[in-house]
């Protein structure tokens, strides 16, 4: 038998060749692996996608109520102003007010201090009736003015009526006494109240 010399050589050449069948298994494994783990890849994928979707949706209402929130706000803060500016004039009406008071109570505290004791003295001694005769008397006036108009000429006249009514009275007293004084009038006098008292 011929011995041949050992090959320095085989030993590395077989380790590369493992270490290369190692490697192909290794790269085939992986490969066997990829579709499973795209596949995971993809539900996580889908599931990220699925939450994300969540979140927008959520984002979208959320961005719906604040913009009502803030509609609403600007209708308050609109109603707030004008009433903010109705109760500027309101205030600026009261102010005026209160001058226009003040004014008066400067002018008429005196008078009204002054009228006091008599009011008081004017309402003690008037009574229920007297109240009640004078609001009658007040519902009459209408008519009483009326009346006063065709009656003041009437009382302008009066005073020379007055003086006209005394000559009168003293020509009526003259011809009186001038009548008692002539001769028979007495028993013409008491035949009249004799008759009068038969009839």
């Amino acid at each position: 038998m011929i011995s041949l010399p050992a090959l320095p050589l085989v030993g590395p050449v077989a380790g590369m060749a493992r270490a290369l069948v190692d490697r192909t298994a290794d790269t085939v494994l992986f490969a066997v692996s990829v579709p499973g783990r795209v596949e995971a890849l993809l539900d996580t994928a889908e599931t990220l996608v699925a939450r994300v979707d969540g979140v927008v949706t959520d984002a979208a209402a959320a961005v719906s109520r604040a913009a009502a929130v803030i509609e609403s706000t600007t209708q308050v803060v609109e109603e707030a102003a004008a009433t903010a500016a109705h109760a500027k004039q309101v205030i600026e009406s009261a102010g005026a007010s209160t001058d226009v008071a003040g004014e008066l109570l400067d002018t008429y505290a005196p008078l009204a201090k002054q009228a006091a004791p008599l009011a008081s003295q004017f309402l003690d001694e008037l009574s229920p009736d007297e109240v009640r005769a004078a609001i009658l008397m007040l519902d009459q006036f209408p008519e009483l003015s009326q009346r006063m108009v065709g009656l003041m000429p009437v009382l302008a006249t009066l005073e020379t009526v007055g003086p006209e009514l005394h000559e009168l009275l003293d020509v009526a007293k003259d011809v009186r006494q001038a009548i008692t004084g002539m001769p028979g009038f007495n028993f013409l006098f008491r035949r009249g109240e004799d008759k009068a008292q038969d009839d």
